[in-house]
This record gives C-alpha cells, structure tokens and sequence, in this order.
C-alpha cells in the first residue's frame, strides 16, 4: 500500500519555516529591547539634575541590558552551530545509509585458505568501515545539536530574563520602596523621601 506523504512533508516544511521565523524575531526583539531599554535608561538620567547619581542608581538596570544583548547575540550564535551540527549528522547519516546499502548488494565471500577470502571481501570490509565512520561522525553531529540547543535555551532564558530584570528594578523601587530618581540638591538619593524644615519659619510666625 502507498501512501502519498506530500501533503504531509508540506504542512511539516511549513511549520518549521513558521518556527523559525518567530525565533528569529525573538532574538531580534530581546536583543533591540534590552539595547533600546539601555539608551532609555541613560537617556533619562542625563535629562534629570544630578545624572551621576541617577547612573549609579541605575547600574543594575544597565549592567542587565548588557546581559540581555549578549545573550541574545550568544543564542543566535548557539541555534547556528546547531543548524551546522544537523546538517553534519544528516549528512553523515545519509552516507551510512548508501554504504550500508551497497554493502548489503556484495555478497560475502567464504574460502579457504583464509587469506583468499580476505582478498575478496576487501572491497566489501572498506565499506564497512567507511560506514562505521560515518555513524561515528553522525552520532558526534548529533550530541554537539543536543549540547547547542541546550546552550541556546539557556542563553535566549538568560537574555529574556536580563530583559525583564532591567526595566522591573527601577519600578519595583519607585513602586514598592519610594525611592525617587530625582536628586535634590546637596542631598543624596536615599529611599527616605526629602523633607524641608519649616521649624524655622515657625519660629518667626
């Protein structure tokens, strides 16, 4: 019975071209954001009064920017040595499957003396061996694809994380512990808001 697979392989070809194109954009939104999110962040302490101590409040939040676009440039770099590593052990494997075919066609040669037979089969045995080579270069293809993958799940985590970290740290201190970028003068930014002494002007009234 034959079974017409087109259909399939199509649906199956488009579904990874639609994979890829959304890790692509993935990439390229975690790396513009985390280097978009750094030049907003710079930009706003240079547009307050005191833009040094702002920076310094601010170090996390870039320091984190830098992770996200490293790790998001570290993670393309991972998903192509993977896209290599496939290609290798498919090709690999495609080898081994010609030799092991045309091994199968070369009938094995049984004589005595031993030496005679040795000769005969000769042809036959290099091919064996090729072919071993070639599932041995396969199968180190294929653990280097598992070892990239590995690597770019971890490196696009960390990239996405570093992302999130950097806008969330600002927030999360003016929201939840009232500390204020902006710097009075003669005062340090602390968490404890500024208060202006009116005991003065108490006195005189």
């Amino acid at each position: 019975m034959n079974t017409d697979i087109s259909d399939m392989q199509r649906v199956v070809q488009n579904k990874s071209v639609e994979s890829e194109a959304y890790k692509k954009q993935l990439h390229i939104w975690l790396g513009v954001g985390s280097a978009g999110g750094a030049i907003s962040m710079v930009s706003l302490a240079t547009s307050l009064p005191d833009p040094s101590s702002t920076l310094v409040f601010l170090q996390l939040s870039l320091w984190s920017f830098l992770v996200g676009v490293v790790g998001a440039g570290a993670s393309l770099l991972f998903l192509s040595l993977r896209a290599d590593a496939l290609g290798e052990h498919y090709a690999a494997a495609h080898n081994r499957d010609q030799l092991n075919t045309a091994v199968k066609v070369i009938p094995v040669v049984i004589s005595s003396p031993q030496r005679l037979a040795d000769d005969a089969n000769q042809e036959r045995n290099i091919m064996i061996e090729k072919s071993q080579k070639e599932h041995n270069q396969a199968e180190r293809a294929w653990k280097f694809s598992r070892w990239y993958k590995g690597a770019w799940v971890i490196s696009l985590s960390v990239s996405a994380a570093a992302f999130i970290f950097g806008f969330a740290w600002p927030l999360t201190q003016i929201s939840f512990f009232e500390t204020s970028l902006y710097c009075h003068e003669n005062a340090k930014c602390t968490q404890e808001p500024v208060n202006a002494d009116f005991s003065g002007a108490q006195q005189e009234q």
